[in-house]
């Protein structure tokens, strides 16, 4: 392992939430969100005008059961999924739980997409496997080499595994880029392997297309 990478996980681009709506058989939209401090506001003075104490940007979908997603911008490249149903029912709390975690997941497997594409890009095989508690990137002629992605509540840890050099941190500064604020705080560990000088042609061709 050459280095393994944790921060805080936040939604920030507005195309991988589009395309994470897309990967759960979601058609998005866009429009304004509002945020009602009671159902009285919501239900009723909403129906005269009332515009909530919130207005917010948001990419929108409906899922199955009438549940309704919401992808709402909070601040410049920052945003916040909320999820609802119009008529409540028992058991709604762990259905929510489920699809926001289908939906993170999405969202982080549009992004795992985009590293295999550069990198196939370059001429260099990749393949993607999945697991329950993320994603493993595998390239290379023989996928000697892998990127680890795994997500546990809102912390992402990335480990790049097999790699010598500092091509390992560009490897992966799109995957903190699209899966992070810009000022969220990044914890990285380095390994002795960071330090190599790498002969292999592999790596010689990511370093010359990254």
């Amino acid at each position: 392992m050459s280095h393994c990478t944790t921060f805080e996980f936040s939604y920030v681009d507005e195309e991988t939430i589009a395309k994470a709506f897309g990967k759960m058989g979601i058609i998005p939209t866009t429009g304004l969100v509002s945020i009602f401090s009671s159902d009285f506001s919501k239900k009723v003075l909403s129906k005269i005008g009332y515009m909530g104490t919130q207005q917010f940007r948001a990419i929108c979908g409906q899922a199955a059961d009438d549940f309704n997603l919401f992808v709402c911008q909070v601040e410049a490249g920052s945003y916040k999924l909320l999820i609802e149903r119009g008529t409540a029912s028992a058991g709604d709390e762990a259905l929510m739980a489920e699809l926001a975690l289908s939906f993170q997941k999405a969202y982080i497997s549009v992004v795992i997409d985009g590293t295999i594409k550069r990198i196939e890009a370059s001429g260099v095989p990749a393949r993607v496997r999945e697991s329950p508690q993320g994603f493993e990137v595998e390239f290379g002629p023989h996928y000697e080499y892998s990127i680890h992605v795994t997500f546990t509540g809102d912390e992402i840890t990335e480990e790049v595994r097999g790699v010598k050099g500092d091509i390992c941190t560009r490897l992966t500064e799109e995957l903190e880029t699209l899966l992070s604020r810009p000022t969220a705080e990044l914890v990285t560990e380095w390994k002795p392997e960071y330090t190599l000088v790498h002969e292999e042609q592999t790596l010689q061709i990511l370093s010359a297309n990254f």
